[in-house]
């Protein structure tokens, strides 16, 4: 059965602090006992457009976005934010393990992950500020 408490939130958030860029500021959460949240509020890369280039919603309304952490490799085209994307799941994985066999509708995690960017009452902020043309 998936369990999270606040020491477990600690050791993963040790493991973010080595793998985030410094300059993105993010939040962890505990939901329900049985996942972790990870909020990405705001960071000098517009993510929302890196994410909506091969989405299916419009950039210009969202301001917060659900990462799918099984497929989100397929939705960016940056290989380093890939790359970035990929050390951030692996830390929210720290002690985690997936013994589901769905063919017997039978699930069983250590705990659920979810990354979000952005959130629907505090949108994501793109901290770029761009030159303005004179």
């Amino acid at each position: 059965m998936a369990y999270m408490n606040q020491e477990k939130k600690r050791k993963i958030n040790e493991a973010l602090k080595k793998v985030v860029p410094k300059d993105w500021k993010y939040s962890l959460r505990v939901r329900h006992h049985s996942g972790i949240v990870m909020t990405i509020s705001s960071a000098p890369i517009d993510l929302l457009r890196a994410f909506a280039e091969n989405d299916y919603f419009k950039h210009d309304e969202a301001t917060y976005k659900d990462v799918n952490n099984y497929h989100y490799e397929s939705s960016l085209q940056d290989k380093s934010l890939v790359e970035v994307f990929q050390k951030i799941f692996e830390a929210l994985n720290t002690d985690n393990f997936d013994e589901s066999d769905i063919m017997s509708d039978y699930f069983h995690v250590g705990h659920y992950v979810d990354l979000r960017i952005g959130a629907w009452d505090k949108p994501f902020i793109c901290t770029t500020r761009e030159l303005e043309a004179a």
